[in-house]
């Protein structure tokens, strides 16, 4: 009997992987939950795990394109049985010169035709600055090719785009990623945007209070999404995913994905179960998360079902941040920098208080203005009395 080793669907981001390497030898055995393959997202690297006993035939070579459903490998119960389908399937094997350590960029087959038919050579695909050059890669550069002016247009001093003197600076995949979502969330989500101004002065002190308390550093954006996190029965269509544009899907939980930026790239983790968490512990997987953006890194999994993102622009100079809806999703909630501001008090003298711009974008086929800024009400009255969000 022969098992597919098929890959998963790793995350929303992503329609393709790349295969960076195969743990198990082509005939080796392997056991039911052994990893046997890594795949590389946007964001992360993922092993995929073998669900059967039996002997591994590997289809793919390393750093090949990968798509979620693919067959990447078989597992058959004998040596013996690989063997007859190798005998059979012989006329439909990889060609030899498919080697794991073939230079230059991987084409995808799709990548390769398009390429051959406009007459892009590979000088111009190792020029795109891709290990893997995809058929939408091609597509941009014979877009590039249609919208140079021809020679008889240019202004003096202008040159041909192939002798265009400025360096050429490959965007990462993981920006690449960030563009794809970005492209998809702007044609498919009509986003509306609701802000509300917030006082922090109780959250920064019961904050201190916290972090000297727990031994943990707690600040606002820890509270904003303990804050969140406790609004899910009351506001469930900010948290739910968009269905087939008459229902929606409501969440059990509220899964909070979290934007961490340390200069590595950008990564949304997902603090699951903020309901039932304490502020110490989503500082302390908030810390977590920044330490491994910037070292090890994360697991695909750890990436995904988020049904709220908390979109961080602390820095003191941001005033107002609107960022998008991720697809997939209805709402994401921006919290700019803390500003301060001249006000009296109840004795009629001028005292400094402290603010902060709290925005939600949020899908408008699914959630309207007036529920959006009562969630954002909410939002305001939890972190403007603190207290409770300390005790949970």
């Amino acid at each position: 009997m022969v098992r597919d080793l098929v890959v998963p669907k790793l995350n929303n981001n992503d329609t393709s992987y790349v295969l960076t390497d195969w743990l198990v030898a082509d005939g080796e055995k392997v056991t039911a939950g052994d990893p046997v393959a890594e795949v590389e997202t946007s964001k992360a690297a993922e092993e995929l795990l073998s669900e059967h006993d039996g002997v591994l035939h590997r289809l793919t070579v390393v750093r090949q394109e990968c798509a979620p459903g693919q067959v990447i490998g078989h597992v058959f119960d004998s040596e013996e049985d690989r063997q007859r389908w190798l005998a059979l399937a012989a006329p439909t094997a990889p060609a030899a010169g498919a080697t794991e350590n073939a230079s230059g960029p991987v084409l995808t087959d799709s990548a390769r035709d398009l390429a051959a038919e406009h007459g892009i050579g590979e000088a111009e695909l190792r020029a795109l600055g891709r290990a893997v050059v995809r058929r939408t890669d091609v597509e941009a550069l014979l877009a590039t090719r249609a919208a140079a002016p021809e020679p008889a247009a240019l202004a003096a001093g202008d040159a041909p785009q192939a002798d265009d003197p400025r360096p050429v600076h490959p965007l990462p995949r993981s920006q690449r990623a960030v563009a794809a979502v970005v492209t998809e969330s702007h044609r498919e989500v009509p986003a509306a945007l609701a802000v509300i101004k917030i006082r922090v002065d109780a959250a920064l002190a019961v904050a201190r209070q916290l972090t000297r308390a727990t031994r943990t550093l707690v600040g606002l954006p820890e509270l904003l999404v303990k804050a969140i996190g406790g609004l899910r029965e009351e506001h469930r269509l900010l948290f739910a995913s968009p269905g087939d544009g008459n229902t929606v899907r409501l969440t059990e939980a509220a899964h909070v994905g979290v934007t961490i930026d340390v200069g590595t790239g950008l990564f949304i983790p997902v603090v699951r179960d903020v309901e039932e968490l304490t502020c110490a512990e989503i500082a302390e997987t908030l810390m977590d998360f920044r330490t491994r953006a910037g070292g090890d890194g994360f697991r695909a999994g750890e990436l995904t079902g988020g049904s709220i993102v908390v979109s961080l622009h602390t820095d003191p100079d941001v005033v107002l941040a609107g960022p998008i809806v991720f697809p997939g999703q209805t709402c994401v909630v921006a919290i700019g920098g803390t500003q301060d501001e001249l006000a009296l008090d109840p004795a009629g003298q001028v005292a400094v208080r402290r603010f902060v711009n709290v925005s939600a974008v949020y899908d408008h086929r699914v959630v309207n203005g007036r529920e959006a800024v009562a969630f954002l009400q909410a939002v305001k009255a939890a972190l403007e009395s603190p207290d409770r969000l300390a005790e949970e």
